[in-house]
């Protein structure tokens, strides 16, 4: 192996071993974001959960908007600027950062404690639920913490850990909320025992709920500051040769928020493309189509986490390969990355897609309506898991302006397909429209990072591992639909055995896909027996 295949192969090593860290924790936040939903719901009953679901929602919508996209610009500068040789800039980078989210969320959180009563008839129907003001300020109030966290461990991602964000936001933050609001619960129907939708329980569930997120941006604070120390004892590295990188705070501001004020917008973008489709729905077709449109739209994102795992994981490196102008490098991790993401998630949309009915029949009778919309959301997300994390790399690269136009033109196309096809479709054009969004926009991506980066992200074994998993899936489905039709338990024996075939071909095919570096990111790899070095090698590290 040459010297530059054993650095590649530690790379990707080191990124399935950060994305297997990354995954574990979404895969716990989940988990426990789910815990949380049943306590709350069985606790404080349907009105009471509702209520206190409306103002998580409003604090958690502001943290977001509230970190003007300056997160994704410390995970892209951190390194980029070690790899310039400007580590003393790191510091210059992570205040002005810090220091404007913070600023500007306490103003917002400020403004938002004030006209708590106006936004009481905005976020909640009439009548509003009892204190409904108090709820709506203890929500905003984390906002300036729970933004600036995110941020503080934004730095510690950029310089190479995912622990700090995994363990913070996606394991302790959760866990105590679920502990906190167990706490808060039980007090509360002690003082309010035949209560029901009083302020008492729900204002105490929030402010348990609110706890975690205050302790979490203090910790992540101190993290970020440990992180930063840590740089400024290294040595600098060797600058890259470039006349044109100019060093200091000024320029570092400036670079900084050049990225991050477009990168906002495109997260904003980002949030509505997410909530409109069903907000359409349901005032073009109904509520009870919102609800079969929501099941199928929840069934399309929730094999996503291995894809947002490794965006996690890969873009501090990518960032530094980018800056060195090492594109076969990011060629070569791109690719493999993307290998790794369809042999890891297709399996699951290709079942969405061969057996739609099946699938939503899960959720209860009259799901199955939503069975073509299923299998389109399905389709649309094997092309976005196809693509990888191209998004990533061209944020990665510095064009946060490109990223953004191009989530608006998406946002607009999804809205107006909509609107058009809702009408005479109802779920089923919600579908289409949110399909065809997903579809262009990805295309639209690899297509531009190919033309401004030079970087050609698709790769013969990407279509052969997408190949394989339509082999050992899709058609036995649709086989056996056209000979026997529709059935859950034949359904089940089918996905098994395909499921066999998939991981036996996967085996045959497992140096082409580079699994052995992603196998060496599982827990089990530290488990195998280590084999003794030879005698005379270890006496001689052993002097």
């Amino acid at each position: 192996m040459t010297a530059v295949e054993d650095r590649r192969s530690a790379e990707l090593r080191g990124i399935a071993r950060a994305g297997t860290i990354s995954l574990i924790g979404s895969a716990a936040s989940a988990v426990l974001g789910f815990a949380l939903v049943v306590q709350v719901s069985r606790g404080l009953g349907a009105a009471g959960a509702g209520a206190f679901s409306v103002v998580v929602a409003v604090a958690m919508t502001l943290a977001v908007a509230g970190r003007f996209g300056t997160d994704t610009a410390l995970v892209r500068m951190a390194p980029r600027l070690r790899a310039l040789g400007r580590t003393r800039d790191i510091d210059a980078a992570a205040v002005a950062a810090l220091a404007p989210v913070f600023a500007g969320t306490t103003l917002l959180a400020a403004l938002a404690w004030w006209a708590a009563p106006h936004l009481v008839d905005v976020v909640f129907e009439h009548p509003a639920p009892p204190g409904a003001g108090w709820l709506i300020r203890v929500g905003v109030a984390t906002v300036p913490l729970a933004a600036t966290g995110y941020v503080a461990l934004a730095v510690t991602r950029g310089l190479g850990s995912v622990v700090p964000l995994t363990v913070v936001e996606s394991i302790a933050k959760p866990a105590l909320r679920c502990a906190f609001v167990g706490i808060a619960m039980a007090a509360a129907h002690r003082t309010w025992p035949d209560a029901g939708l009083t302020a008492g329980p729900v204002l105490w569930t929030t402010v348990a709920w609110a706890i975690p997120t205050v302790l979490g941006g203090v910790w992540a604070a101190v993290l970020a500051h440990r992180a930063l120390a840590a740089v400024r004892r290294e040595d600098p590295p060797a600058a890259v040769d470039t006349a044109a990188e100019p060093g200091g705070t000024a320029a570092t501001w400036r670079e900084l928020w050049r990225f991050a004020t477009p990168r906002a917008a495109a997260s904003a973008c980002e949030i509505a493309g997410m909530h409109s489709g069903i907000i359409l729905v349901s005032a073009l077709a109904g509520v009870a189509d919102a609800g079969v449109y929501n099941a199928a739209l929840r069934l399309a994102l929730a094999g996503t986490l291995a894809l947002q795992a490794l965006r996690l994981a890969i873009a501090p490196t990518l960032a530094r390969l980018l800056t060195v102008g090492d594109v076969d490098g990011v060629e070569h991790l791109h690719r493999t990355a993307s290998v790794w993401i369809t042999v890891v998630s297709f399996p699951l949309y290709l079942v969405f897609a061969a057996w739609p009915t099946e699938v939503l029949r899960l959720f209860g009778p009259g799901f199955q309506a939503g069975g073509a919309a299923l299998a389109i959301l399905a389709v649309a997300t094997l092309v976005n898991l196809a693509t990888g994390p191209v998004s990533t790399l061209l944020l990665m690269s510095g064009r946060s302006a490109l990223t953004l136009a191009v989530t608006a033109v998406s946002l607009t196309v999804s809205v107006v397909l909509a609107v058009v096809l809702i009408p005479r479709y109802g779920v089923l054009g919600a579908a289409i429209a949110k399909g065809a969004a997903v579809v262009g926009e990805n295309v639209a991506v690899t297509l531009i990072v190919r033309r401004s980066v030079g970087v050609r992200t698709l790769s013969r074994p990407l279509a052969r591992a997408a190949a394989v998993g339509v082999l050992c899936f899709v058609v036995p489905a649709v086989l056996y639909q056209l000979v026997a039709g529709h059935d859950f338990p034949a359904a089940v024996v089918v996905v098994l055995l395909g499921t066999t075939a998939y991981l036996a071909l996967l085996w045959r095919h497992r140096e082409e896909f580079s699994l052995a570096d992603l196998a060496a990111a599982l827990p089990l790899d530290r488990l195998r027996p280590r084999r003794p070095r030879s005698g005379s090698r270890a006496s001689k590290e052993n002097r």
